[in-house]
């Protein structure tokens, strides 16, 4: 799937969280919302990059499951912060960022294993 910047992707994010009292929710429920507007955001990306699809209308966010790992990484790395007292750009960009390191640390060891497993 092609990547977009951080930059656009948390602008994203941030268009997503804006209707909603995002301050009022509780650190699970912002990790969720996160999580899905980044994959919701992710999904139209790829679908743009399709010829001739027509994306239309797209529904109002829809949280990520509460059992995905991204969202329990994000909720550790809000536990303690005064994420509240951030903007809403701010916000969304620290953790999108906070994302791209899960991933890339995901990645890493999935890679180790694969070479693990290789080596036998």
């Amino acid at each position: 799937m092609a990547r977009t910047s951080g930059d656009e992707c948390a602008a994203s994010v941030a268009a997503s969280l804006a209707p909603y009292a995002w301050r009022s929710f509780t650190v699970r429920m912002l990790a969720r919302r996160v999580v899905g507007a980044v994959d919701r955001h992710s999904v139209l990306c790829f679908l743009g990059t399709l010829p001739g699809t027509d994306v239309g209308v797209v529904d109002a966010l829809e949280p990520a499951e509460t059992r995905d790992d991204r969202v329990d990484f994000l909720v550790g790395e809000l536990e303690g912060r005064s994420w509240r007292g951030w903007s809403l750009s701010c916000l969304c960009s620290y953790l999108g960022s906070a994302l791209d390191v899960w991933q890339a640390d995901r990645n890493a060891l999935h890679s180790g294993l694969r070479l693990l497993l290789e080596d036998d």
